[in-house]
């Protein structure tokens, strides 16, 4: 479920896609698989707050002019 808030290279179209292929992979062990997905959220989270931010500023400078 992908928001179109940014436009990173790297993020995937839709999250449900995304994470349903983390959990498809071999994983070696549970605690594995875990970490994956934390490193993914983790990852999604800094992306969102980024976003945030460049909307904040883009609008802070329109409202400038």
């Amino acid at each position: 479920m992908a928001t179109g808030t940014s436009n990173f290279p790297h993020q995937p179209i839709d999250t449900y896609t995304r994470l349903a292929h983390l959990l498809h992979l071999p994983a070696p062990d549970r605690e594995a698989l875990l970490d994956r997905l934390y490193e993914e959220l983790l990852t999604r989270e800094s992306r969102a707050y980024a976003a945030g931010w460049t909307d904040a500023l883009t609008e802070a400078r329109r409202a400038r002019h």
